[in-house]
């Protein structure tokens, strides 16, 4: 190993477009990666002059190898607990004459437990003079090793950096989590934070309210109270309301952490004089009871409304109330309502659900300025919504923008607080007026504009109502099947994967006796007892041929593929959002593993976690390439997908002197076609050849009913496109203008074998919504 030089320089890159444009045709950089901005520069001493004079944005410290800087840096620091999890690495060639070949390998060291990733790797191109930007995507699994990342340069290992945000994709080690909101820095995150937690998740206020309900194990709980932990230094307090009230002489406080000493308790009567004020000191100790301290009291003169905990400066995450109960001649209750000086449910997710049975939400404020976001959709497909305020899309790149419009169609949510220009293909898509906003749906995902700039303004309804879409967002993800057998039972690739127990005893048996007791007769009959030293050795050799032919002859070595999906198709923008799967059963394990492109998001349906499985490897320097650990041979493997991409099949409807005709450019055999016209009449065709036109008889009549669109078709036949029911409600889902077709085939899912499969053995289907470009075509 060569040694790197240890210095860091920071490296800077410049926002301004029209700079950046100028800098980019100054030169051509070859790159063998995709996605990959590639800045060159004749003079490098004049390009770091230049972006240091363009307000540049920091990209981080960079590590020196050689020749070659590297800074890695990411949109974002938290946990994710699905889709693809982004880190970049800005790489810099500062020789003036040599061209390097960089390769990033993520981690440097992997533990290899259970399903997860222990290589991660790209490798790129770079000309003397240039800088590119690599992105380097976590597929849906841990990565169970160092928070490093080995940087080799001309097949030399040079050294390490550290990996921004490691080790926080899947850290719970299962699908499915929390929900996640990605805030721009142009809003007030903690805000933002308070908006989506209040009153329902772990350490907010409302977990004091009503009886105890947190565990006797003590320590920090998401069933109690905690002041917000990143904040030292504040006054942290409580306060809570009883209805009824009554007179009191005692209070019990319930808390999994100790009171601190230098804290007050004051009660309010309902008349709002303060009647009672108790040094927290002076609670007792119930024994058998380490949880519970009480305070008793003369008898106050009137009933107590308001119980307020004065906690100073104690460090918040010392304190944890599960419940406070005041009591007196009359009887006791519990608080009613609460409010705190501040909670610490953005941090809940770090320690479990909450005894409501929600889940708080993780929110990860940027860190990153909108002109610095990735231009990939799939490193927005950890989020379960990202929120926007209205005046970023003046300053946000047109790649940033394709990019979370790639995702908002995918199925993603987009939040945009205040007014501001949404782009014309949002603006024209399917809307709901609600009360202090908009709601448009775009594609398979929802984007909800607020009228109001203040995030905490928002109304209960309308708050609850994006609670609400990030819970349903996040609880998908949580439903896919977690397992092989339950993956095949949904979406099965071959009818019975069971190992062929019968055959493979009869065969034993078979061997049993003939290298036993038929061996031995022979041999005994021939006076060759000596011959058993070959004679053993050679029944098991062909016994073990036997078997390898026996399952050859019952399977095969041609792997069998299942593909389908649920297609919404925009032909006037031109762009297709696919959500569907793909499973394989391969009698031999594939040598060049699977093979998908850049804009696919794959998601294996497999158990995560340290007993489960193997590793697995990712490279991305020609495409997505899944290597090894992804399919093992006699062993069903199922994946969730989803692609945001832009595509040109089309149906095209024309009107010959009243006779409506379709023609099949899809790209495959239409099954069935249901077209709504722009009166919310639907026409039927059926068996139309790819390439070929067939005459739309009109379904009787039938018209379109509750305009349910793409959204309510997939939530009715699901990822794995069902198609048994789609006949008799295809009406619920028709809009004027828009068809449902179900296909022979899949134009727009690859097959991720290959050459390897064999097209006798695949099985592909598709169903597609489209959206016609104009009126002309309705």
């Amino acid at each position: 190993m060569r040694k790197k030089k240890h210095s860091t320089t920071n490296l800077q890159r410049p926002t301004s477009n029209d700079a950046q444009a100028a800098v980019n045709s100054s030169l051509e950089v070859r790159c063998s990666m995709f996605d990959v901005r590639c800045l060159p520069s004749f003079n490098f001493v004049f390009l770091i002059l230049l972006a240091a004079l363009l307000a540049p944005v920091s990209t981080g410290r960079a590590e020196e190898f050689g020749d070659i800087l590297v800074a890695p840096q990411a949109m974002y620091s938290g946990n994710t607990f699905h889709g693809y999890a982004e880190m970049r690495v800005t790489l810099e060639n500062r020789s003036i004459s040599r061209m390097h070949d960089v390769t990033l390998v993520f981690p440097n060291h992997a533990w290899n437990n259970g399903n997860s990733i222990d290589r991660l790797s790209r490798t790129v191109t770079l000309t003397p003079g240039a800088r590119a930007v690599v992105p380097l995507l976590q597929p849906p699994l841990p990565v169970n090793g160092d928070s490093s990342i080995r940087v080799e340069v001309d097949n030399h290992e040079e050294g390490t950096v550290r990996a921004p945000n490691a080790n926080n994709h899947m850290s719970r080690y299962n699908r499915g989590g929390p929900p996640v909101v990605f805030i721009s820095r142009s809003l007030d995150s903690e805000a933002v934070e308070r908006v989506f937690n209040a009153n329902r998740a772990g350490f907010t206020p409302a977990m004091a309210m009503g009886a105890p309900d947190a565990s006797s194990r003590g320590g920090g709980q998401p069933r109690t109270w905690m002041p917000d932990a990143r904040q030292y230094g504040k006054t942290n307090w409580l306060e809570l309301d009883y209805a009824p009230s009554l007179a009191a002489d005692k209070i019990s406080i319930y808390q999994t952490m100790s009171l601190p000493s230098d804290g007050e308790i004051l009660l309010t009567g309902v008349s709002g004089t303060n009647l009672i004020r108790l040094p927290m000191s002076a609670g007792r100790s119930v024994p058998g009871a380490a949880q519970l301290k009480e305070f008793s009291f003369v008898l106050t003169g009137e009933p107590v409304k308001t119980v307020r905990l004065n906690f100073g400066k104690t460090p918040p995450y010392s304190i944890a109330i599960d419940a406070v109960q005041i009591s007196g001649p009359s009887g006791s209750a519990w608080a009613s309502d609460a409010r705190a000086s501040s909670d610490n449910s953005a941090q809940a997710s770090s320690y479990g659900r909450s005894s409501s049975g929600d889940e708080s939400t993780e929110s990860l404020r940027a860190e990153l300025p909108i002109t610095a976001w990735s231009e990939n959709w799939l490193a927005y497909t950890p989020f379960d919504a990202v929120v926007l305020n209205a005046a970023d899309f003046n300053s946000m790149p047109s790649a940033v923008l394709a990019a979370i419009g790639d995702y908002l169609q995918a199925g993603g949510n987009v939040f945009v607080f205040g007014q501001g220009d949404l782009p014309p293909t949002w603006l024209s898509a399917r809307k709901k007026t609600l009360a202090e906003g908009v709601e448009y749906h775009v594609g398979l995902g929802t984007c909800f504009v607020a009228t109001a700039k203040n995030v905490s303004t928002l109304d209960p309804k309308t708050l609850q109502y994006l609670r609400n879409t990030i819970i349903a967002a996040a609880h998908y993800w949580q439903s896919l099947p977690n397992d092989s057998s339950a993956a095949n039972a949904a979406f099965s690739v071959v009818e019975n994967v069971k190992i062929p127990i019968r055959g493979i005893v009869i065969i034993m048996l078979a061997f049993v006796v003939t290298i036993g007791p038929v061996n031995i007769l022979l041999l005994n009959r021939r006076k060759r007892r000596t011959w058993m030293l070959w004679t053993i050795p050679a029944i098991s050799i062909a016994t073990t041929l036997l078997v390898f032919a026996y399952s050859l002859l019952r399977e095969g070595i041609t792997p069998n593929t299942r593909i389908t999906g649920l297609t919404v198709l925009d032909q006037a923008g031109h762009h297709a959002t696919t959500v569907g799967a793909t499973a394989f059963y391969c009698p031999l394990t594939p040598g060049g593993g699977l093979r998908f492109d850049y804009e696919t998001e794959v998601t294996p349906l497999v158990p995560v976690g340290y007993n489960f499985g193997s590793a697995r490897e990712v490279d991305w320097t020609q495409a997505q390439q899944f290597r090894r650990g992804w399919v093992s041979a006699r062993v069903p493997a199922h994946f969730h997908l989803r692609k945001s991409e832009s595509r040109r099949e089309r149906v095209q409807i024309e009107n010959h002197a009243g006779q409506l005709e379709a023609v099949n450019g899809l790209g495959a055999s239409i099954k069935s076609l249901w077209f709504a016209d722009a009166d919310g009449k639907i026409y039927q065709a059926r068996n139309i050849a790819a390439g070929q036109k067939a005459g739309l008889m009109a379904s009787g009549n039938s018209r379109i009913s509750e305009r349910l669109g793409a959204e309510g078709l997939f939530h009715d036949i699901g990822f794995t496109a069902r198609t048994d029911s789609l006949d008799d409600n295809v009406k619920k889902y028709l809009l004027p203008g828009t068809y449902v077709a179900e296909l022979e085939g899949n134009p727009f899912v690859e097959n991720a074998l290959g050459p390897a499969a064999s097209p006798k053995r695949t099985r592909t289907t598709a169903v597609v919504y489209g959206v016609l470009d104009s009126p002309e075509n309705q």
